[in-house]
């Protein structure tokens, strides 16, 4: 008796707006997706006339929600993948649970943010669920005026860095290079990163290719473990994406651009709400509690008419 099937594999051209719309209520009906009053795709497809649909359709079905049982799973996993920097080869079992323990103990944990640091920055929210999910004390919990003195003050302890998305780094590398006022001296994470005994690790859920080369280069002294990488071909624009079939590909770019126009959405270089999104990155994602700047307006934009597919907070 056969218990199970292989599932037929869907070709570009059978992607129907039904097939989509229908895999969309799927994710609803198993709680991957919240209800419609928060991710709406048939009325977010109710923006495009009948020649636009068949890309839409492909660019719905390319968004990807991480509810918030999965950005805990992710952020627990994020930060047991720091085990692997603990352990040293041949160390026994007991040996290495000691070092591990020890790192915990002992570490710091401090929210990546903006230029200008506010409790909204989702590095804030991330740094309570080291408190909530991981079981952090509350004293290990610091800004980085904190962290900072602390470390000035009694020397080297493990920091780690914590954030949902790394689009273009540009977040981090201020955090990063951030001078702070301590005991009289400006000082940032980057100048005591030459110092002896400093650990700094950087523990995203989720990190663009372009951001992970960019903060490779530009912050060589802090570990960077993200839990997924996103290769460029993810972006909506980039010639090899693999969101469009090979029949769209040429045509997709001016499809977004023409609605976003539609939308009055702005065309400003690649800044905040750029049509293309943040740097121009063009991605498709969204996380429960936000949606990233890098990701295409278009999904969120709620302005002029135009219905967004998901209500940006």
């Amino acid at each position: 008796m056969t218990l199970s099937t292989k599932p037929q594999s869907i070709s570009p051209a059978e992607m129907t707006k039904e097939l989509v719309i229908s895999k969309c209520d799927y994710f609803v009906d198993v709680q991957l997706w919240p209800i419609k009053s928060v991710i709406n795709p048939n009325l977010w497809l109710s923006n495009f006339s009948s020649d636009e649909m068949i890309y839409a359709t492909h660019l719905l079905n390319s968004f990807l929600f991480y509810s918030e049982q999965l950005v805990n799973l992710m952020f627990i996993a994020s930060f047991q993948m720091l085990s692997n920097d603990i352990r040293n080869d041949g160390d026994s079992f007991l040996n290495t649970l000691i070092s591990w323990n020890s790192f915990v103990d002992n570490i710091i944990i401090t929210p990546v943010t903006g230029e200008d640091p506010n409790i909204s920055d989702s590095g804030f929210a991330f740094a309570r669920k080291a408190r909530q999910q991981l079981g952090i004390k509350e004293a290990q919990l610091m800004s980085q005026e904190q962290a900072l003195q602390l470390l000035v003050d009694e020397g080297p302890r493990p920091v780690i860095f914590v954030d949902d998305f790394v689009g273009s780094g540009d977040q981090f590398i201020r955090t990063w290079k951030r001078q702070v006022r301590i005991n009289s001296t400006n000082i940032t994470y980057e100048d005591l990163s030459s110092g002896s005994g400093f650990s700094f690790y950087y523990c995203p859920l989720i990190c663009t290719e372009y951001g992970y080369n960019r903060l490779r280069t530009t912050c060589p002294d802090v570990n960077l473990r993200p839990v997924h990488t996103l290769p460029t071909c993810y972006s909506a624009l980039e010639t090899d994406s693999i969101i469009w079939p090979p029949y769209l590909l040429n045509d997709a770019i001016n499809f977004i651009k023409k609605a976003s126009e539609r939308a009055r959405i702005p065309d400003n270089n690649g800044s905040v709400n750029d049509w293309r999104g943040y740097n121009k990155l063009g991605l498709t994602i969204a996380f429960a509690h936000s949606v990233p700047d890098a990701t295409l307006p278009i999904f969120y934009w709620n302005k002029n008419g135009w219905k967004p597919l998901i209500q940006r907070t």
